[in-house]
């Protein structure tokens, strides 16, 4: 078995083996070129204790990021690569993290500690591949598993639960069953887990091409570790499965999952995961303008635009897209129509400003009849022209 590997990998590895020290790939970059996906990065562990990498690994740049649990960034040819001295981990005293690492000269007893065993796999091209667990058979069986005691990995850290989630649905595999059980009976231990890494691992869920089938059978395990999705209920499937058809906007699938719950609910829940407030916002209005109604013409669509936006416009139609609403095809259309038609849908669209109304008072009055011109400009009421904008205004108050 050759797998290519980039040359400043090769150098890393191939500098250690020359002072006396083995060095392999290991984890998800095994995983993915057995599976023959090229890996976003590599991964490499050594029988080096962190003194010893840095001594054996002169003339390359390297960081000190976890040397307390044993691993250095080395810079090579350009690229990080994180390497980590075999170890063994202490008790995980808050369902996270280990307390501490022994460092162990055994490549197996490294591989023990990890979490599936698609991911519990090492290679070099000296040894090939190394598979003590058996991860090779599982990628071919498309299974997650659990290394050794399901309970104790899921025990040692609570967010390896939706991590077997995630990998399930980006993978596309299935969840062994006796990994699957445990993933309900320990699903509560996730609330000790950070808001922002749940955030991360449901995010990266969402993206999932098998998300729509992850989210409907673990659909109590996400209730049990986010709680605030449990209102949904009943209203789960149907939830579910347009979230899944926004894979590739994983934000906004989240807002599909949410949407049954009103557009407050849904800025609570992207509160709740730490979610920066330009994704909450994003997601609440895209809520809010798909519970008002799409419009079904091109002077409903003006107003639709000019209470909501164009971009909120555009979420609410995938939002209406992905629940199988009848009224998106036409609400699409006429939003279209409407950006296509040249209509001003903002202030800065408009003909006049508020210095060319010198009839009304400055301040909120002023304010007051320039959205009520832009509504009917929108609509097309009137022709949005300086002229004829005045002329609506003489005429008396717009309405």
């Amino acid at each position: 078995m050759d797998f290519p590997i980039p040359a400043g990998c090769l150098a890393v590895t191939e500098r250690l083996a020359s002072r006396g020290y083995s060095a392999y790939l290991v984890g998800g970059c095994v995983r993915d070129l057995c599976r023959g996906v090229e890996p976003h990065d590599y991964d490499l562990t050594t029988s080096a204790t962190p003194d010893e990498m840095k001594r054996a690994l002169t003339g390359f740049r390297v960081i000190e990021t976890g040397i307390a649990h044993g691993t250095l960034t080395v810079l090579s040819d350009g690229r990080p690569y994180e390497v980590t001295t075999y170890r063994v981990d202490g008790d995980y005293s808050d369902g996270r993290h280990p307390d501490g690492v022994v460092f162990t000269a055994s490549l197996e007893e490294d591989l023990r500690r990890r979490d599936f065993t698609v991911n519990a796999m090492a290679y070099s091209r000296a040894d090939g591949l190394i598979d003590p667990f058996g991860g090779q058979a599982d990628l071919s069986a498309r299974l997650i598993r659990a290394v050794g005691d399901p309970d104790r990995r899921f025990t040692e850290d609570s967010l390896r639960v939706l991590r077997a989630l995630r990998f399930s649905s980006t993978l596309g595999f299935s969840i062994e069953p006796n990994t699957a059980a445990a993933l309900f009976r320990l699903a509560p231990s996730v609330r000790r887990v950070s808001p922002e890494r749940i955030r991360e691992e449901l995010l990266k869920l969402l993206s999932g091409k098998a998300s729509g089938s992850v989210l409907q059978t673990y659909r109590d395990v996400l209730f049990a570790a986010v709680p605030a999705l449990a209102p949904l209920g009943d209203g789960w499937d149907n939830a579910a499965s347009a979230a899944s058809r926004l894979s590739s906007d994983p934000p906004l699938a989240l807002a599909a999952l949410a949407r049954p719950l009103g557009a407050d609910a849904t800025a609570a829940l992207f509160r709740s995961l730490r979610t920066d407030r330009k994704s909450e916002r994003r997601a609440s209005a895209a809520v809010a303008a798909y519970a008002a109604g799409l419009p079904a013409d091109l002077s409903c669509a003006g107003l639709f635009l000019v209470d909501f936006g164009a971009a909120v416009a555009r979420d609410a139609v995938a939002l209406a897209r992905a629940y199988r609403d009848p009224g998106a095809e036409a609400g699409e259309s006429a939003v279209a129509a409407f950006i296509e038609s040249g209509r001003p849908a903002t202030l800065a669209d408009l003909a006049v400003r508020g210095n060319d109304l010198v009839a009304v008072p400055a301040g909120p009055a002023r304010k007051e009849a320039l959205d009520a011109l832009l509504r009917l400009a929108a609509s097309g009421k009137v022709d949005n022209e300086r002229e004829a904008l005045l002329a609506r205004l003489k005429a008396g108050k717009p309405e």
